[in-house]
């Protein structure tokens, strides 16, 4: 039985975790022996990891950042896994500069968002990945672009979408509401372009527009962001159209009430919310950026907008705002029947066992 040790540094709430942990839960139940280890207690998956008996752990002395390479050195050559699994820049940083120490693993590293620039992060990272024995994008846009600056990654290279959990996110079909609601869940932080949103929102209330926002990314970090995004509603007078909220564990619940989906960031790895929020039926108003088109096709499930636009943005969501009765029916069932193709659990861990085995 193979020993897997999946890193990330934290069971903190955000999508590259929730994926993480349902990898580990997967690979448990196909027989290998696994296990989670991170560096910050934060715990919201933590759950999850219990109700499945995955085992995980804290890598001792790890949270201290001076002594966190040595530390996760330690802990890797005690817990001498035939694989070591990273996910997120830093863990997979980490767990190279391990196994440049002499640490005796194969190393998967996840790329979880796509690249905008090569700075001199990037140039360090990309480098130690040679020590790594597969990179695994989730998404093709990012994939495509590790090829074009760093050909030498071909023989490594495997794009794994994210994973759905299908009967968690189930189909259910529903009538517009008279003033329909639009869901957001992502962070509030620049990168995700909420004052953008708000913007739009503004144009549209100005065209007299009937609809509501409710926007879950509310977190301890990015606070001056929050703060100059409420100060915005405020100053715009908004507060009856859009409200931002903390973000949910009950997530799926929020996808189900609302009409429709939104999400007008700048840029995406594999959209971890749109794809949830396809897999309940809702149609998808987002950005035109990265794989966001291989998710969401105009006249089939949704409707997609230049995001450094906040007139493109509002045009998009009338746009949206506008269909018949029954083509939004046909938007819901498109929406889930996509999900059910490209998004299942089986499909995602299968494709991790055709590494870990070298098929």
């Amino acid at each position: 039985m193979k020993k897997i040790l999946l890193f990330t540094d934290s069971l903190g709430a955000g999508g590259a975790q929730h994926q993480l942990v349902g990898l580990a839960v997967f690979l448990q139940r196909a027989g290998y022996a696994v296990k989670v280890c991170t560096y910050h207690n934060f715990d919201f998956y933590k759950s999850i990891l219990y109700e499945n008996q995955v085992a995980n752990e804290l890598i001792p002395c790890a949270d201290n950042s001076k002594k966190r390479i040595l530390a996760v050195s330690k802990y890797f050559k005690r817990e001498n896994p035939d694989w070591v699994i990273a996910y997120q820049e830093t863990p997979s940083l980490l767990a190279c500069v391990a196994k440049i120490m002499g640490r005796d693993y194969r190393l998967m590293v996840s790329e979880r968002n796509t690249t905008q620039k090569i700075g001199m992060n990037e140039r360090v990272r990309f480098f130690l990945y040679r020590w790594a024995d597969a990179v695994v994008p989730n998404s093709y846009a990012q994939s495509d672009f590790l090829l074009s600056y760093y050909p030498w990654m071909k023989s490594k290279l495997t794009t794994i979408s994210n994973f759905v959990d299908l009967e968690r996110f189930d189909f259910s079909s529903k009538h517009r509401k008279k003033q329909p609601l639009i869901v957001v869940a992502a962070s509030i932080w620049p990168p995700k372009n909420t004052v953008g949103l708000i913007q739009a929102v503004k144009i549209l209330k100005d065209r007299r527009a009937s609809f509501r926002i409710e926007w879950y990314g509310i977190s301890d970090v990015y606070n001056d962001y929050l703060d100059q995004s409420k100060k915005l509603i405020k100053e715009l007078e908004l507060e009856d159209y859009i409200n931002l909220l903390p973000k949910s564990k009950q997530i799926q619940e929020k996808y189900k009430e609302c009409d429709y989906f939104c999400l007008p960031s700048f840029y995406e790895g594999t959209p971890n919310v749109i794809c949830e929020a396809m897999s309940c039926g809702r149609p998808i108003i987002c950005s035109k950026v990265c794989d966001n088109p291989v998710y969401v096709a105009e006249d089939e499930n949704g409707f997609l907008f230049d995001p450094k636009s906040p007139v493109a943005i509002a045009d998009t969501i009338q746009r949206a705002l506008q269909i018949s009765d029954e083509k939004y029916l046909s938007y819901c069932g498109k929406s889930r029947e996509k999900a059910e193709r490209l998004l299942s659990k089986k499909f995602f861990v299968d494709k991790y066992i055709t590494i870990i085995e070298g098929r």
